[in-house]
C-alpha cells in the first residue's frame, strides 16, 4: 500500500513575474519504483527492505549570476578610503560611554562576572577539596620543575603562589592550573644551559690552603649548579629577565589582539613538540635517577650528545639513588595506576601520591643520613619568606629576546589548549586575547619575586576538575597551601634527595609519551598532519628545542602551501535523474553530458596555483586550446597550399588550352584532372588525414568533441589578481577554439572580484552562472533533444516565464471547458 502527500504552492516575482513552482511527495512502498511527476526513479532501498523515496520537482527559470543579482537586489560592499576605514575603527574602539567601560571592566576582570554566579557555599566547599589536592601536587612538581630549569627549588615553589594569584583576576578559565609546567621549564632551562656554557666567575674561586692559591678552571656554571652562589645569581638574573620578557610579549600581544597567532601552531605541531619536549626533560633528570654526573656542551645534537657520555658513565651508578628511584617510581605508579585511575569513580581526592614519596624522601634521608654515608645528592638549604620583587640588570634583556618570544608563544599556546578542552564540558567560552593579558601579567609579576615562566598542566588541571572544583577559588586556595610551606615549612625539605624529585617528573611525563598514540589517528585523517608530528618531533629531538620548534612552524606552514599548490581537482558527473552533480572518480554511476566537461577545482585560486589550474583543466578535459588552434592553423595551412596548386593546375591547363586552340580532347582533359587529384593526394602525409577528407569531402577543420566547459568554483574561496587573468585568458583561448567556457556556483568573494575586474563585461552576462545545472541547462539551449530527455529524466527543469504561463493559460482553458 502506498502512502504520498504531495502539496504544491506556487509564488509570482514582484518584477519580472517569474513564478516557482515545488512539489514535494513522500513514498513508503515495496516496490522498485516511484513517480514524481511523469518521470520514474529508481528507489533506494534501506538495510530492512523497506524504501523511503521522498522527491521534489521545483519549477523555476535558469539564471545566470548576473540575472540573479539584479533580479534579487544584490548589493555590493560600500568601498571606504584607507582614512575612513581607520576612522570607523578607532572611533567604534575608542567609544567611551557608562555600558562600554562597564563591558571592559568586566572584560579585563573576568573573576567579577564569574563570581556574580557563584554558588555558595556549595561551590566553596568544592573548591577547597580541589584548592588542597593541587596545593599538594604543586609542593613536589614545583620544585621539580625548578631544577628542570636550572634554579634551586624555593623557584619552584615561587612559580606555583604569584601566577595563579594574578590568573585570579584576569584568566577567563575556571579550571586550568597555572604554576610550574614541563614545557615551559625545559624551556627556561634549555635556554640557561645555552647561556652558562660561555660563563666565567668574577672572581676566581680561592682554597682553604694556607697560601691561599686560586683554583683556576674549577669552577663550572651549568643548568645543575646549585653550589656557587655567583652561578645561582647568574642563573635567577637570566630566568627572570627571561620571564619577564616573555609576559611582556604576552600582555602586548593580547592589547594588540593577537590571539589568533597560536593558529599557527597546530594540535600535530604542538603534540609532536611536546612529545620531543618530553624526551628532553626525561634525559635531564635520567642521571639524578641512576646519580651519575654528566656535562653535555649546548649543541643543536644536545640528546645525542648526551646519551653517548651518559651510557659510558653508568658503571659509576650511586645505587643508593637508583634504588630510592625505583621504589620511588614503583609507588607513584601502583598509586596512580592501580588505585586512583581504577577508583576514580569512588573517590572524591586521589591519593596524593607525590607528595606521599617526598615526604618518605625525606625522613628516610635525614634519620638513615644517605647523604653523608653513600654520596645522595639532596636539595640543599630552602629560605623562607617572600623574596623581595627585583629586575635584573639592563644588559641581561637583550640576550633573552628571542628566547622570550618563543616561551611566551609556546606556553600560550600550550595553556590556550588546556583551557579549551576543560571549558568545553562546562559550557564556558575562553577568550584567546583576554588569556594573553592573564598570562603575560602572571609571568610579569612572577618574574618580579624572581619566579620562572609559569604554563598550565594537564595532570593538575584534570586533577582540579575531577576533584570537583568549580571556579579559580581553588587556585587560591592552592596558593595559600603554597604560601604555608614557604613562610614556615620550606627547611623540612633540606634532605629531601634530587633523585624524589626526578622520579616525581619522569612518572608525570607519561600523558606527554602517550601522545605517541596520535600518529595512528593523524595518518588514518591526514597524512600532512602525521608529516607534521613526525618533522616536529624528530627536529626536537635531533636538533633541540628551539630549533626543532621553528623546524616544526616552517613544515607546517609549507605543508599549507602544499595543499593549496596543488589541490585536488576531478571532473564531475550527473547523478541519474537529478540536479545533482558529483565526482566521477569517487561515484561510478554518475553520467557525463554529452558536449560538457565538468571541471571542479578544489582550493582559492591564485598565483601560486594559477598555472596548476590551468594544466589540470586542460588535462582533464582532454582539450588543450593552444593545441587545438596549432592543429587547426595547420590544417588550414594544408588547405591554403592545395587551393594554390589547385588554382596552379587550372592556369595551366587554361593556357594549355589557348595552345591549342581549344582542341583538347576530353581524354586529356579526364588525364590532365587525374593527374592533378594525383598530385594533390600524394603532397599530403598519411599524419593529415583529418586534413585530406576535409579537402576531398569539403568538411571543415578539426573540431573538439566538446562545445562546453563548466567551472564549478563552489570550492574557490578566494582569488587574486593572477588567478583572475588566469580565467580570463582561458575564457578567451578556449573562445578561439569555438568552446564556451562557463563559471558556476561562484561564491561571494570570487563575483565581487570578478565585477570588479570588468570580468563580465568583458565575457559577457552569461559566462557565470548561479548552479552548474543552470550552466547545463544554458549549454544544451541549441541541443533541443538532448535538454528534452535531460529536462525528462531531472527532478528540475528549465521552463521560461513564457513557457510557464503558457502552460498556465492552456489549463484554465481546460477548466473552463470543464
Amino acid at each position: 500500500m502506498n502512502e504520498t502527500t504531495d502539496t504544491h504552492g506556487s509564488t509570482e516575482e514582484p518584477n519580472g513575474g517569474l513564478r516557482h513552482r515545488a512539489s514535494f511527495s513522500q513514498t513508503g512502498t515495496t516496490d522498485s519504483t516511484s513517480g514524481a511527476e511523469g518521470s520514474n526513479t529508481q528507489a533506494p532501498s534501506t538495510k530492512n527492505g523497506s524504501e523511503d523515496v521522498r522527491t521534489i520537482r521545483v519549477l523555476r527559470p535558469v539564471y545566470s549570476q548576473s540575472a540573479f543579482d539584479t533580479l534579487y537586489e544584490h548589493t555590493m560592499p560600500e568601498e571606504k578610503t584607507v582614512k575612513d576605514h581607520v576612522h570607523h575603527t578607532w572611533r567604534k574602539r575608542c567609544a567611551c560611554s557608562s555600558e562600554c567601560f562597564k563591558a571592559f571592566l568586566l572584560q579585563l576582570f573576568p573573576f567579577v562576572g564569574i563570581m556574580r554566579q557563584y554558588k555558595f557555599p556549595l561551590w566553596l566547599i568544592s573548591d577547597i577539596v580541589a584548592g588542597i589536592t593541587v596545593g599538594i601536587m604543586n609542593l613536589p612538581q614545583g620544585m621539580a620543575y625548578a631544577l628542570v630549569s636550572g634554579l634551586p627549588s624555593i623557584h619552584g615553589l615561587y612559580a606555583s603562589f604569584f601566577p595563579p594569584l594574578v590568573y585570579f583576576f584576569f584568566g577567563s578559565s575556571r579550571h586550568i592550573s597555572i604554576a610550574s609546567a614541563a614545557v615551559a621549564s625545559l624551556l627556561v632551562g634549555s635556554f640557561v644551559d645555552k647561556q652558562t656554557a660561555n660563563w666565567t666567575p668574577s672572581t676566581p674561586l680561592l682554597n682553604n690552603s694556607t697560601d691561599n692559591t686560586s683554583l683556576e678552571n674549577e669552577m663550572t656554571c651549568n643548568v645543575d649548579t646549585t653550589d656557587y652562589q655567583e652561578c645561582v645569581d647568574f642563573k635567577i638574573n637570566l630566568v627572570v629577565a627571561l620571564t619577564l620578557l616573555a609576559g611582556c610579549w604576552q600582555l602586548l600581544q593580547g592589547i594588540l589582539r593577537l590571539g589568533f597567532i597560536t593558529n599557527y601552531l597546530s594540535d600535530p605541531l604542538v603534540s609532536g613538540f611536546t612529545t620531543g619536549a618530553a624526551c628532553h626533560v626525561f634525559s635531564s633528570q635520567i642521571k639524578h635517577v641512576f646519580g651519575v654526573s654528566v656535562k653535555t656542551v649546548p649543541s643543536p645534537f644536545k640528546l645525542i650528545s648526551f646519551y653517548i657520555q651518559f651510557f659510558p658513565a653508568l658503571p659509576q651508578t650511586n645505587l643508593t639513588a637508583l634504588i630510592m628511584s625505583a621504589i620511588c617510581i614503583l609507588t607513584l605508579v601502583l598509586i596512580k595506576e592501580c588505585i586512583n585511575a581504577r577508583f576514580k569513580s569512588k573517590m572524591k581526592v586521589p591519593i596524593p601520591a607525590e607528595l606521599l614519596v617526598v615526604i618518605g624522601g625525606t625522613l628516610v634521608c635525614y634519620f638513615v643520613k644517605l647523604d653523608e654515608v653513600y654520596d645522595l645528592v639532596v636539595v640543599g638549604d630552602i629560605p623562607t619568606g617572600i623574596p623581595h620583587p627585583s629586575i635584573p640588570p639592563a644588559k641581561y634583556f637583550g640576550e633573552v629576546v628571542l628566547d622570550s618570544l618563543v616561551v611566551a608563544i609556546v606556553a600560550f599556546s600550550i595553556n590556550l589548549s588546556m583551557a579549551k578542552i576543560l571549558a568545553k564540558p562546562h559550557g564556558y567560552t575562553i577568550d584567546a586575547n583576554q588569556e594573553l593579558v592573564a598570562y603575560g601579567l602572571s609571568n610579569v609579576v612572577g618574574g618580579f619575586f624572581t619566579a620562572f615562566a609559569s604554563g598550565a598542566s594537564m595532570s593538575r588541571s584534570c586533577v582540579q576538575e575531577s576533584a570537583g572544583g568549580k571556579t579559580q577559588v581553588a587556585s587560591i586556595i592552592a596558593s595559600g597551601f603554597i604560601l604555608i610551606v614557604i613562610l614556615a615549612a620550606g627547611p623540612l625539605f633540606k634532605t629531601l634527595p634530587r633523585c624524589v624529585l626526578a622520579s616525581i617528573i619522569i612518572v608525570a611525563l607519561k600523558g606527554m609519551f602517550l601522545q605517541v598514540k596520535d600518529l595512528k589517528r593523524l595518518w588514518r585523517i591526514s597524512k600532512f598532519d602525521f608529516a607534521i608530528w613526525i618533522v616536529t618531533f624528530l627536529g626536537v629531538v635531533i636538533l633541540n628545542v628551539d630549533y626543532g620548534l621553528m623546524i616544526g612552524v616552517g613544515f607546517s606552514l609549507l605543508t599549507v602551501v602544499f595543499r593549496t599548490q596543488w589541490p585536488y581537482t576531478c571532473l564531475y558527473g550527473r547523478v541519474p535523474h537529478s540536479d545533482i552533480y558529483r565526482d566521477s572518480n569517487i561515484y561510478k554511476a554518475v553520467e557525463e553530458i554529452p558536449g560538457i566537461k565538468i571541471f571542479h577545482f578544489e582550493s582559492s585560486l591564485y598565483y601560486a596555483n594559477a598555472e596548476h589550474f590551468r594544466s589540470k583543466l586542460y588535462a582533464a578535459t582532454g582539450c588543450d586550446p593552444g593545441l587545438l588552434k596549432a592543429k587547426q592553423m595547420k590544417s588550414k595551412e594544408k588547405r591554403e597550399a592545395l587551393e594554390k596548386e589547385r588554382q596552379k593546375e587550372e592556369k595551366k591547363r587554361q593556357k594549355a588550352e589557348k595552345r591549342t586552340g581549344g582542341g583538347v580532347s576530353n581524354g586529356a582533359m579526364i588525364g590532365q584532372s587525374k593527374e592533378v587529384l594525383t598530385l594533390e593526394i600524394e603532397d599530403i602525409r598519411p599524419d593529415d588525414k583529418v586534413a585530406t577528407e576535409g579537402v576531398v569531402h569539403g568538411e571543415p577543420p578539426p573540431q573538439p568533441d566538446i562545445h562546453h566547459i563548466i567551472i564549478d568554483c563552489s570550492a574557490i574561496t578566494f582569488i587574486d589578481a593572477v588567478g583572475i587573468k588566469v580565467l580570463k585568458q582561458v575564457l578567451s583561448e578556449y573562445k578561439e577554439v569555438n568552446i564556451q567556457v562557463v563559471l558556476a556556483h561562484c561564491r561571494a568573494q570570487l563575483s565581487d572580484m570578478l565585477h570588479k575586474n570588468g570580468f563580465i563585461e568583458d565575457h559577457g552576462r552569461d559566462v557565470v552562472c548561479l548552479m552548474v545545472h543552470d550552466a547545463v541547462l544554458m549549454a544544451l539551449a541549441d541541443d533541443l533533444d538532448l535538454l528534452k530527455k535531460l529536462e525528462d529524466d531531472t527532478l528540475i527543469t528549465s521552463h521560461s516565464p513564457e513557457i510557464e504561463m503558457a502552460e498556465e493559460s492552456t489549463n484554465d482553458m481546460e477548466d473552463t471547458r470543464m
